[in-house]
């Protein structure tokens, strides 16, 4: 039986992922938006590709240092995969 700390280690692990996952996908929609935007709205997308691309290296961070046995080589890998 697992106990209350595994557990809640085990959700926080889960909620980092899901959270990685989610800003992975915001980082894409936003790209693409960045795409079909000219003229004055340009510079309010970049600015919100930056923020996003920020936020998720943190959320990968926290993922990696809850769901991986070694952090380094899993951001690592996931920096080459971008």
């Amino acid at each position: 039986m697992m106990s209350r700390e595994d557990l809640l280690r085990e959700e926080q692990g889960e909620t980092a992922r899901e959270l990685a996952e989610l800003l992975r996908l915001g980082q894409e929609m936003g790209r693409r938006l960045c795409n079909e935007t000219h003229g004055d709205m340009y510079d309010d997308v970049r600015l919100l590709i930056s923020l996003l691309h920020q936020t998720r290296a943190q959320a990968d961070l926290i993922d990696a240092k809850l769901n991986s046995a070694d952090p380094v080589v899993d951001l690592m890998a996931r920096r080459q995969r971008q």
